[in-house]
């Protein structure tokens, strides 16, 4: 699988579609700084799902399409596709070929497609999980961020590993799974308060179906009597609609009549308006003709005055003909004498030329001979200097081996005294080495017994976190059933009171009480203490004088009644305190065993006993039975009462205050437990937190300590190696001073013949130059001999060309006079044609005036025709506006009458609709069910106000029972089936940690041995290590990077030389692509930080990788250019408009050892 064509429209800087096919390998993105390269970055990075602006260097995600520049307009819309080739099907789509394409409005509108066929983000994102490509993979590397994987922390660290191991499927299962799994424990709290709701609302509904029975009967009664009078009300609407169907008959009629009156005129009008039209088309075409016509007599005048002017023309060339024939006569007397004089002199120059001739051939022989000296000479000249470059040749060699010799000499001598010194200073080293591996090793053990103490720590903080969550737990649980308790008895209440409204004693009861009369002290019921045991015979003894107003004095009461009066509702019983009989001796009771006066039960102020005696005087309680002194009540302990609102209210009351009281105290005690528990978890958090630093010290030392072992271990193979290095110099000094001796002897010998051979140069070279000065004269006379020659044959070709000059102008001269004739009888033919045309043209002219004349007068004829018709059209016009004012009055009363028919069929229709949506039914049925009842408007009131009186009344009671026990039942089947799901979520979470941790383990264990392979590698020695920051839980545990470059100490990451980090960073990516190759990697201008050598590095581990990744590069540096497969320019031809120029290095590579053009 790799990246096959990016396309690229609207999108930054690409105002233009550009589509850059890709290939696998090594493609490098080039161009000057600003030209959009990372803007190429950019576009994958948002095609894959990039949601953050920021990321995308943007102040919003809307700035992404196109600004616009000084001459082009802002683009609406933004796209990006990445063509991907599938045939391994890496990619969970059975295509060989995958299309994921992103747009952007500027409506803020997106949409996504997977091969043009639309889909959702999280579709992409899907697609590319553990493939290394995506928004959080490691297949995108932005500029200036390559060392960001050193810079994050351990925990994001650990998202790359987790993308390498292709286990973030999993991870997004899990959190899926997860969140189900809370959903499910929300669903079956939810399902847990409503079934305890419908298991009270269910025993309560039983209670109310009587009373829902009795209403029913009244409320079938009342839908009988609506509906008959419904009936009689359509029966006068039908009445009235034919007394006015009979006054629209008329109407209509007379409507009919006008309309024929008025089809009539106007297809008379019609008519009369298709005769005008043809006559004015008529009159448009002989106008036409009229036109036509002046524009040929126009044409045949400017046709007489051309003839007229063009023999005027033939004339004047008349009169310049005969000028040239006489100027052709005087030139031809003079030309024939100057011919013949030319002639002659030709004749007489060319009998001087074999003279001339025969001197320049002597000396050119002479020359000839010489020029052979000089051969021989130059050879024999050239053959010593060959032997003397030889000698030279072989002189320098022995000069330049007898240099190398001496300098390898110094070398193997500079060499022995480094070896000496860097065995001393190996042998220091190593004892450094030993001393530090023991010090290492004491203070691992020392960060071992930190690192147990800070665990123990931890665990206590924890087990105390744990205690308290559970306390609020319950406390959270407490509260919300208090919440529930306290819900439920306020709708309780409500329901209460609002039953109660409809109690004139209840109404009137409240309406006294909170009206402020003066001497109204309260209700007995408020104003006795009653234990709750005793209430019930209390209740029976007092009866109705429990819940009457007790007032000072019989003023009060009048003026709390004429409160009620004036208000219009309540009525009220009053107990007056002054008109309370004084206690006197009580009545004897009943005798029943047991018997206790009810008077005991009660305690209340002084004031009111007189009252209260008087009111339960004779009145006792024995065995759950009341006695009076005429009654007696009795009966089973549980009361249920039509009218709760007397008593409950009080108590539901009370029990919501007690609510209230208990929230508040738990509310407190909880505000009191969460800084414990927050202030556990930071201590179980910060415990934590040493005791990963704690075991980042001790890997660290580890780490340390083992390549202190690894140092000491490579400083003993040095040793050795200096050792054997050492001996070998030795060696060669000897051999050296042997070769340096015999080589001196060599140059003494061939300084020796050098020397003889140079005096034989000397010989030769004076013979050479006296040859050379003989040659130079004889060069010289020839070159005199053959300027003469020459000198005299341009003469002769002179006379020559001017000889034929002359004898073309003779033949010109001649062919121009037989030219004469033919041009007068040309004249002549052309004078009679242009005379014969004026003529013609002025016959033509005669005819098109009395054309003219006679379209004009038929014109005239036409246009009084034309205005007699408009007369007769506009008195038809007229007569059809009348007939129309006729019919619209007409119309207006038709619409009155219908109108008045609609507003009755309205209204019928609103009493059809009244029995539909009141009561069901239709008009035949109604007529069918309800005619013979007799009812009236009184009945229907009467009956309205019992319904009235009867209160809320829960009508489909036992509907609702029915329905609450099928919902029940169904929400326990749900429960059921919600605590399966619940334990199949925790064995698939269980299943799917097992895996992430087998899978993690497993690639840290291969990116480790990877990082530490590749880092010594860049490096060019060094050390890494990879260490979990919790190595006991592999879910949640971070990843830290030890570094240790070559020559320097165990550093933090963050103290390493920009360079260094790069490369680190480098490494540990490259190890990820070993482990997990992405199908393809993008690195914006990675190389940057990297100096020329380890740029030479990086580019060796490119090509390596590029057998199974394709790298797409942006860089400037010219190394790595060279490495690609496909280069591609970035370019800004137009300012603010990228443009791409391509080239296939492979390609072009073989067209020039082909010695063919290279196409870019």
């Amino acid at each position: 699988m790799y990246l096959k064509a990016l396309e690229i429209y609207g999108f930054k800087s690409f105002a233009n579609k550009v589509k850059m096919p890709l290939k696998p390998g090594i493609t490098c993105i080039v161009g000057p700084n600003g030209c959009g390269k990372s803007n190429v970055v950019d576009a994958l990075k948002w095609c894959i799902g990039e949601m953050s602006w920021k990321s995308l260097r943007m102040p919003s995600m809307m700035d992404v399409i196109f600004a616009g520049t000084t001459k082009r307009q802002q683009l609406n819309m933004g796209e990006v596709s990445m063509t991907f080739d599938n045939d391994s099907r890496k990619l969970p789509l059975d295509f060989s070929e995958v299309t994921v394409t992103r747009k952007i409005y500027r409506s803020e509108e997106s949409e996504y497609f997977i091969n043009k066929v639309q889909c959702r983000l999280r579709d992409i994102r899907e697609m590319f999980l553990d493939t290394g490509i995506g928004t959080d993979g490691y297949a995108i590397i932005d500029q200036g961020e390559v060392e960001t994987v050193l810079s994050a922390t351990a925990e994001q660290r650990r998202e790359l590993f987790e993308e390498a191991a292709g286990v973030s499927k999993y991870k997004a299962k899990r959190e899926e799974a997860g969140r189900k799994l809370e959903k499910v424990e929300t669903d079956l709290n939810r399902l847990g308060d409503s079934m305890i709701l419908l298991d009270e609302q269910i025993k309560k509904l039983d209670k109310e179906a009587a009373r829902a029975r009795l209403q029913a009967k009244y409320k079938e009664e009342l839908t009988g009597s609506e509906v008959a009078l419904l009936l009689k009300e359509g029966d006068a609407f039908a009445a009235r609609s034919a007394e006015a169907a009979a006054r629209l008959e008329p109407v209509k009629k007379e409507l009919s009549e006008i309309a024929v009156a008025i089809t009539g005129l106007e297809g008379e009008i019609a008519a009369l308006n298709l005769t005008l039209t043809q006559k004015v088309e008529e009159q448009r075409v002989l106008k036409e003709a009229v036109t036509n016509v002046k524009i040929d007599k126009n044409q045949a005048e400017g046709k007489i005055v051309g003839g007229q002017e063009m023999l005027a023309e033939i004339a004047r060339n008349r009169a310049q003909l005969e000028t040239s024939e006489r100027r052709n006569a005087e030139q031809l007397a003079a030309i024939e004498p100057r011919m013949a004089e030319l002639r002659a002199r030709l004749s007489s120059d060319e009998g001087g030329l074999p003279a001339l001739q025969a001197e320049c051939d002597a000396a050119a022989a002479a020359l000839a001979e010489v020029s052979s000296q000089m051969q021989v000479t130059d050879s024999a000249v050239d053959k010593l200097a060959a032997e003397m470059n030889a000698a030279y040749t072989r002189e320098m060699e022995i000069s330049s081996k007898i240099a190398v010799t001496g300098s390898n000499i110094g070398h193997f001598n500079d060499a022995k005294a480094g070896l000496e010194k860097d065995i001393a200073d190996i042998n220091g080293a190593a004892a450094y080495i030993g001393a530090r591996i023991e010090e290492l090793r004491a203070r691992s053990a020392a960060l071992t017994g930190e690192l147990n103490s800070e665990k123990e720590k931890g665990a206590a903080a924890e087990a105390q976190a744990a205690a308290l969550s559970s306390r609020l737990e319950e406390i959270d649980s407490r509260q919300a059933k208090l919440r529930e308790d306290k819900a439920w008895d306020e709708s309780r209440l409500e329901a209460i009171l609002a039953q109660g409204e409809h109690d004139s004693y209840w109404v009137g009861i409240n309406g006294v009480l909170n009206s402020g009369v003066a001497g109204v002290k309260g209700t007995l019921r408020h104003l006795l203490s009653i234990r709750k045991e005793d209430r019930m015979a209390v209740d029976e003894a007092l009866g109705r004088f429990l819940d009457s107003i007790v007032c000072e004095n019989e003023a009060a009461a009048q003026e709390a009644i004429g409160y009620l009066r004036h208000i219009g509702k309540g009525r009220c019983r009053f107990l007056i305190l002054d008109k309370a009989p004084a206690p006197g001796a009580q009545a004897e009771g009943w005798t029943a065993p047991g018997a206790q006066r009810v008077l005991e039960k009660i305690s209340c102020e002084p004031q009111y006993l007189p009252l209260v005696t008087a009111l339960l005087a004779g009145v006792y309680a024995a065995g759950g039975s009341v006695h009076g002194p005429f009654w007696v009540t009795g009966g089973v302990d549980e009361i249920v009462s039509n009218e709760p609102y007397w008593e409950e209210a009080d108590d539901l009351k009370a029990q919501i205050a007690k609510f209230e009281e208990e929230n508040a105290a738990l509310e407190t005690e909880k505000v009191s437990l969460l800084p414990q528990l927050d202030g556990a978890r930071a201590a179980s958090a910060a415990a934590g937190a040493r005791a990963a630093a704690l075991n980042v010290d001790f890997h660290k030392n580890e780490t340390e300590v083992s390549g202190a072992e690894d140092d000491l271990r490579v400083k003993r193979e040095s040793l050795a190696l200096s050792q054997s290095e050492l001996e070998k110099a030795e060696a060669g000094i000897r051999q050296a001073e042997a070769e340096f001796a015999a080589l001196l002897e060599d140059k003494t010998a061939a300084n020796a013949a050098t020397e003889s051979r140079r005096a034989e140069q000397a010989a030769l070279g004076e013979k050479k130059d006296a040859l050379h000065q003989d040659y130079a004269h004889k060069k010289e006379e020839l070159g005199a001999r053959r300027a003469n020659l020459e000198n005299y044959r341009a003469t002769l070709e002179a006379l020559k060309s001017e000889l034929a000059r002359a004898e073309g102008d003779l033949a010109a001269i001649t062919e121009e006079r037989s030219h004469f004739e033919g041009r007068r009888e040309e004249y002549a033919a052309r004078e009679a044609r242009y005379n014969e045309e004026i003529s013609s043209f002025r016959g033509r002219l005669a005819e098109l005036m009395h054309d003219l004349a006679e379209k004009e007068i038929i014109d005239r004829a036409m246009e009084d025709e034309l205005n007699e018709m408009r007369g007769t059209l506009a008195r038809l016009g007229a007569n059809l506006r009348d007939n129309r004012d006729v019919a619209q009055e007409n119309e207006r009363s038709r619409y009155q009458i219908e109108t008045e028919l609609a507003t009755i069929a309205a209204r019928a229709e609103e009493t059809a609709r009244r029995m539909a949506e009141e009561f069901n039914i239709t008009p035949a049925e109604a007529r069918e069910r309800y005619a013979g009842i007799e009812t009236d408007h009184e009945r229907v009131q009467f009956l309205r106000r019992r319904i009235v009186e009867m209160g809320n009344v829960n009508m489909t009671a036992p509907e609702e029972y029915e329905a609450l026990t099928q919902r029940y039942n169904f929400m326990n089947s749900q429960v059921e089936d919600l605590n399966r799901a619940k334990a199949d979520l925790r064995s698939a979470i269980n299943k799917i940690n097992d895996t992430t941790r087998e899978n993690f383990k497993l690639t840290f264990d291969k990116v480790r041995g990877y990082f530490k392979e590749l880092y010594s590698l860049l490096f060019n020695g060094g050390e890494a290590d990879l260490v979990l920051t919790m190595p006991d839980n592999l879910l949640e545990t971070g990843v830290e990077i030890l570094a240790h470059p070559p020559g320097k100490k165990l550093v933090s990451i963050s103290q390493l030389s920009g360079g260094e980090k790069a490369l680190t960073a480098l490494a540990l990516l490259f190890s990820f692509f070993r482990v997990n190759p992405s199908p393809f990697c993008v690195m914006d201008e990675a190389d940057a930080p990297l100096d020329e050598a380890n740029v030479e590095r990086f580019v060796r581990l490119i090509k390596e990788f590029s057998a199974t990744t394709q790298f797409i590069v942006i860089t400037h540096n010219k190394r790595t250019m060279e490495a690609a497969d496909t280069l591609y320019g970035v370019t800004m031809e137009e300012l603010g408009v990228s443009k791409l120029v391509s080239v296939d290095l492979k390609r072009a590579a073989h067209m020039v050892t082909s010695e063919e053009p290279v196409g870019v």
